[in-house]
């Protein structure tokens, strides 16, 4: 396993089974969360030369959208393979995460989660975000944070929050946990999960995507997750580190040719479908046309991570299975339209800024454990956001009544 020397600080405490869970939930929220952001800053990027950029800006800024795509993806692995580690060990998976935008405290200081269009410092932002261990940064402009611990004073049995630098940090924590609780309770009572729960290639194809079932694997899967995000080589071209910092570095030589270089459609930061409460950042999408899609996108984001939860975590047969999975990627792309879309309407009553995606989850549950009346639900949820967006479509313009297709097809594969 290759994992990365330590940094001064404390190490990440790992005393027993539910501390090791702990861990990886909150691994799990941050892979979610970055996937979050990562859409987020590629959505907001223009499209064509009529927005105010030349041609071969707009090659590079093409670029940047697959880049940021595959990035995202890459997150998406991640978290399906943090989810295997959870579920290795006895654990459910775990899909849920905070609202945006994430409130201090949640997370470490140093990790600033927000939505966000792809500025120059948002850049320096997800540079920041996934920076090998050990390097010194500052936070980007705009994304900094007021410092804080969330160490507690001495070990309990109630597992707690620990603190990390970076998020290659909290994996060498994860992978050091696992290492200490094989050889303390032996590999056959620590992995007591069933592997058949897991997520595959047989269920899902996701690159890097790790099954868990012993130790070896376990570390396999956190070997992997560092070296895609931060990077554990130095002459490791593919990782999100280097590739931000390549994007970073044809961002600003575009800048010096032209100072006046923006590659973001003028999209609000932090969206919000609710106004927030007192000082509490963000802003609310009040425009009625871009409120109800940004509704509809909501709606099928939740759908999507039922199907998600809904196919992980049991050893229910698997065309069943697939079936949910398929689906859920299959609203990928719905919401990916609705996404785009909204990054095009006002926020409120003036034509700038633009509106966006804020990911909202309710507070219900997302696995729907009964077979057949899970089924059922997934089926009719599917039909009611179908239902909306053929009727929202005939008031807004550019809203594609062929995405309700997708939605029936959910629909019927669970009916």
């Amino acid at each position: 396993m290759t994992l990365p020397s330590s940094t001064d600080q404390q190490e990440v405490r790992v005393n027993d089974r539910e501390q090791l869970i702990y861990l990886l939930t909150e691994a799990a929220e941050i892979e979610h969360g970055l996937m979050c952001t990562y859409l987020y800053a590629g959505w907001s990027l223009k499209q064509a030369t009529s927005e105010g950029v030349t041609p071969a800006q707009l090659d590079a800024i093409d670029r940047w959208r697959k880049e940021i795509r595959s990035v995202a993806m890459e997150e998406m692995a991640h978290l399906a393979s943090v989810n295997n580690l959870l579920m290795s060990i006895g654990s459910p998976p775990h899909f849920r995460r905070q609202n945006f935008p994430v409130p201090a405290g949640y997370h470490p200081a140093s990790l600033v989660v927000r939505l966000a269009p792809l500025t120059r410092a948002t850049l320096d932002h997800f540079v920041y975000l996934e920076r090998p261990e050990g390097m010194e940064m500052a936070q980007a402009q705009g994304f900094e944070s007021a410092p804080y611990e969330r160490r507690p004073h001495r070990t309990r049995l109630t597992p707690t929050a620990e603190d990390f630098d970076t998020v290659g940090h909290l994996y060498r924590g994860i992978g050091q946990g696992f290492d200490t609780l094989a050889e303390r309770l032996g590999e056959s009572a620590l992995f007591v999960g069933h592997p058949d729960a897991q997520l595959g290639p047989d269920i899902m194809d996701l690159p890097g995507l790790v099954t868990v079932t012993d130790l070896k694997s376990a570390l396999q899967a956190v070997d992997v997750i560092i070296e895609q995000g931060e990077g554990g080589r130095q002459d490791n071209e593919e990782s999100h580190y280097a590739r931000f910092v390549a994007m970073a570095a044809e961002y600003d030589a575009f800048l010096r040719d032209d100072p006046g270089f923006t590659p973001h459609r003028p999209v609000i930061a932090d969206p919000l479908m609710f106004a927030p409460l007192g000082d509490a950042p963000g802003v609310q999408v009040e425009a009625l046309d871009s409120a109800r899609v940004l509704d509809l996108a909501n709606a099928t984001y939740g759908l999507m991570l039922r199907l998600l939860a809904s196919g992980t975590g049991t050893t229910r047969g698997v065309s069943a299975r697939r079936a949910e999975i398929d689906g859920a990627v299959g609203l990928m792309h719905v919401l990916n339209a609705l996404s785009v879309l909204l990054t095009t309407l006002p926020a409120g009553s003036d034509a700038t800024p633009h509106a966006g995606m804020n990911f909202h989850l309710p507070r219900s549950s997302l696995a729907l454990p009964q077979a057949g009346a899970g089924a059922a639900l997934l089926a009719e949820r599917a039909h009611e956001i179908a239902l909306a967006l053929d009727v929202l479509a005939t008031s807004v313009p550019g809203l594609d009544t062929k995405l309700a297709e997708q939605l029936r097809a959910v629909a019927a594969a669970h009916t």
